[in-house]
């Protein structure tokens, strides 16, 4: 690619920044089936989770969702696997890099803030946005942009309950021998 191409690619990537990428509410409240089932696969005993009685009388004073289920209230089914996600913006962003040749792609971080634990019959809500475009950097994948998405998280009343950064290297392989 030409210093031209790479500059007009660039224009058109960067005005991806800021927009929304999706936006949901769960389908059901948090509810203490699924926190029992989470806490069973994650083999989590703590009774401020599983035991309303327990719970009522310790320090939380009633029963909680562990912090770590944020995101699982708006997560989408399998069906996204074989019927591919609804076009949005990422998917837009992820399709303009791969037709220029970044068609690599690997996630390189992610990190969750979470501002009160959620409680039985919150209605948990969530908004992605494309945060922010790396300049082109030159990794041992290959050359490529890092993007990161910022998914907030609201309850029933719109308060804010936590916030999720993800970052994702999309890359031109290097080829044998390059790096």
């Amino acid at each position: 690619m030409s210093m031209e191409d790479i500059a007009a690619l660039e224009a058109r990537i960067y005005a991806f920044v800021g927009r929304e990428c999706g936006s949901s509410t769960a389908a059901d409240p948090v509810n203490k089936p699924m926190i029992r089932h989470w806490c069973d696969v994650m083999g989590n005993g703590n009774p401020d989770h599983l035991d309303e009685q327990a719970a009522a009388v310790g320090a939380r004073g009633e029963l909680v969702a562990p912090v770590t289920t944020l995101f699982v209230w708006n997560q989408t089914g399998y069906a996204v696997a074989s019927t591919g996600r609804p076009k949005d913006p990422q998917v837009e962003l992820i399709d303009l890099l791969d037709e220029h040749g970044y068609n690599g792609i690997v996630a390189t971080d992610t990190n969750q803030e979470y501002f009160r634990e959620l409680r039985l019959g919150d209605v948990i809500s969530q908004r992605t946005v494309i945060d922010n475009i790396s300049p082109r950097k030159t990794t041992g994948l290959g050359e490529g942009y890092f993007y990161e998405t910022v998914t907030e998280f609201t309850d029933q009343d719109g308060e804010p309950v936590g916030r999720q950064t993800f970052k994702v290297l999309k890359f031109r392989p290097a080829s044998k021998g390059q790096a």
